[in-house]
């Protein structure tokens, strides 16, 4: 059951986690972004609403440490959907 009373296969975390790797690549890819550029992003609906509702409303400063702590997690091999793959920076 998650947070807002919905349920979630294996399937749709696996993908939650891809997605907020999307985002993260985002993040990468911009000096700062709008919410409507995040909810453009694949499968970004499978993130728990309160995750996204918080990467929504970032600030630009705040989205600046965000993309920081991915950046730290990629460069440390920690991958939030269990392997390497949408958390990498290059």
């Amino acid at each position: 059951m998650t947070a807002d009373g919905g349920s979630n296969s294996e399937a749709d975390w696996d993908e939650a986690r891809i997605a907020l790797g999307r985002v993260a690549d985002v993040l990468r890819k911009h000096e700062s972004v709008a919410p409507e550029d995040l909810q453009g992003v694949e499968n970004y609906y499978l993130i728990p609403a309160g995750v996204r509702e918080t990467l929504e409303n970032l600030s630009p400063e705040e989205q600046i440490v965000v993309k920081k702590v991915f950046e730290n997690l990629s460069a440390n091999h920690f991958y939030l959907e269990g392997g390497p793959g949408g958390l990498r920076f290059y």
